[in-house]
């Protein structure tokens, strides 16, 4: 498997025993703008084949939660339509979250993941096994993570580590997708 990553072998090694993964939204699930409109609306893009790669993740066993420095209604109601229910906004301390988040569920870090792009999600990384971000993450994050994606956030980063966890499971998306389908969703 070809990783984008200084630590390929140690990433290919640990995927297949991850249970949990942690996302962070803006930067991660859309390109890090936020739209705001003179009649202060704002709104944030989303892009379907990150939706699909969570749905198809979440059929491969693991558990899904979302971890975010801000609140948004539109992002909570996105992530409850894909199936997502574990979603915790406004937590800025996010090692904190997670560091009792695993003593709680009684997890490991080798059990889990996360894939954030910034200083608050950077903190976290000695309590995650493996911790992916994206190329248009901030410099030291980059300069940290286990895996760098090909893709930006926003722009199918998310879906590219949902089939990179998929297949280290010795699965891949279609058989999850057919699953899915199964299911009568």
């Amino acid at each position: 498997m070809n990783l984008n990553s200084k630590a390929d072998y140690k990433v290919d090694m640990n995927l297949n025993q991850i249970n949990t993964i942690f996302f962070d939204v803006d930067g991660i699930f859309t390109d890090g703008s936020l739209y705001f409109s003179d009649n202060e609306v704002n709104t944030t893009k989303f892009n379907v084949y990150d939706g699909m790669g969570c749905i198809l993740l979440k059929e491969a066993g693991l558990e899904l939660l979302i971890l975010s420095a801000r609140h948004s209604d539109a992002f909570v109601k996105r992530f409850k339509d894909l199936g997502i229910n574990k979603i915790f906004t406004n937590v800025l301390r996010k090692r904190d979250f997670i560091r009792e988040y695993l003593k709680t569920h009684n997890l490991t870090k080798k059990e889990v993941a996360m894939m954030g792009d910034d200083l608050q999600d950077l903190a976290a990384i000695d309590e995650v096994g493996v911790f992916f971000t994206t190329p248009n993450a901030v410099d030291i994050v980059k300069d940290s993570a286990h895996f760098i994606t090909k893709r930006f956030g926003g722009n199918g980063a998310v879906r590219e580590v949902c089939d990179l966890i998929i297949r280290s499971k010795g699965s891949n998306s279609l058989l999850e997708f057919e699953s899915y389908l199964k299911k009568g969703v």
